[in-house]
């Protein structure tokens, strides 16, 4: 015999819009608050099912995506300082890290406001490395691979993560 629990919650649009502020202020890792803020946005999504295309539904669904839009532009300003400094360094692994929690359109955008905050020796410096790095990366995997015309990243040492994050900087910056 099955038992039905449930309970029902009351949203209120000025009240989830003070919680969300609060957890923004509070906020150590944007990163974590924002993919909290999604997950908010997707339960909301998910258990207001019935009140779908009513007006008080709008208004919670605008009020959430209001404050989900802020920590996205929150994530992507601490975001691009970070690429930045990952870019100065050529550094492989932090650029990994800042590229794959992102969308490409999200990783493209801060990489674009990256470059125009560089300086044109720390721009041909990362063209030159981002170049070489892709091209190093493909020969390693094409000699890590058992079959011809494939790549075994996994086997070179090389995350695919990490060779799609210096290729989209290198399509970027290198463009064939």
């Amino acid at each position: 015999m099955s038992t039905k629990t449930s309970i029902n919650i009351t949203l209120d649009a000025d009240k989830l819009k003070d919680f969300c502020q609060q957890l923004l202020k509070r906020s150590r890792d944007i990163s974590k608050t924002h993919d909290a803020l999604i997950t908010l946005e997707t339960f909301i999504s998910v258990f207001a099912r019935p009140a779908h295309g009513t007006v008080e539904y709008k208004i919670i669904e605008d009020t959430i995506n209001e404050i989900t839009e802020i920590s996205r532009q929150q994530l992507l300003k601490k975001s691009t300082t970070d690429l930045i400094s990952a870019l100065r360094l050529c550094d492989a692994k932090s650029i990994t890290s800042i590229h794959t929690p992102l969308s490409r359109n999200g990783f493209y955008q801060i990489l674009q406001t990256s470059i125009e905050k560089l300086s044109d020796d720390d721009i041909r410096l990362v063209m030159l490395w981002s170049d070489n790095w892709v091209k190093e990366a493909a020969e390693m995997a094409e000699e890590a691979s058992a079959y011809p015309d494939s790549m075994n990243f996994n086997n070179a040492g090389i995350t695919i993560e990490e060779f799609q994050a210096i290729s989209d900087i290198d399509r970027v910056l290198n463009p064939k």
